[in-house]
């Protein structure tokens, strides 16, 4: 096993854009898929959610772990675990950000040339309603990286 340093760390989150997200809710531990955009120039990742579960506990306890992989089998994967603390986005700020998660995403599966999932559609409506999911950052604290590539 072999540590990633901070840039391959980095540009595993930048290639990805599926991801699992553990926060705490009543002293109880929960993982949950997430889809994610990972904005380097802001060392953090952008998120999004209904109001519910998630949103409430993590606004009680800001403290979460996000953890990306790359699996092609049991002897070649990475891994990298985040640390950081959730910062919940308001107003026009929000907007902003939620089109940005968008296209971030959108040109993540480009390159990646997956299809492209059917909630991207449904953002230019969001952006103009009234009940717009909560748009998040996860501001990073510290991140690193774990790779076994045996042949």
């Amino acid at each position: 096993m072999i540590d990633l340093e901070p840039l391959q760390c980095e540009h595993l989150l930048s290639d990805n854009y599926l991801g699992r997200l553990a926060y705490i809710a009543d002293n109880e531990p929960y993982v949950v898929p997430s889809t994610y955009y990972f904005l380097k120039e802001e060392k953090s990742i952008l998120c999004f959610a209904s109001n519910g579960h998630r949103i409430n506990a993590l606004r009680k306890h800001d403290k979460v772990s996000f953890q990306v992989d790359r699996i092609e089998s049991f002897r070649h994967w990475e891994s990298i675990q985040v640390h950081g603390r959730f910062e919940e986005l308001a107003g026009d700020a929000a907007k902003q950000y939620l089109k940005h998660f968008a296209e971030g995403v959108q040109r993540t599966i480009d390159r990646k040339n997956a299809e492209r999932p059917h909630f991207i559609s449904h953002f230019s409506g969001k952006l103009q309603e009234a009940e717009m999911p909560v748009v998040y950052r996860i501001a990073i604290t510290d991140i690193t990286g774990k790779l076994v590539k045996e042949l």
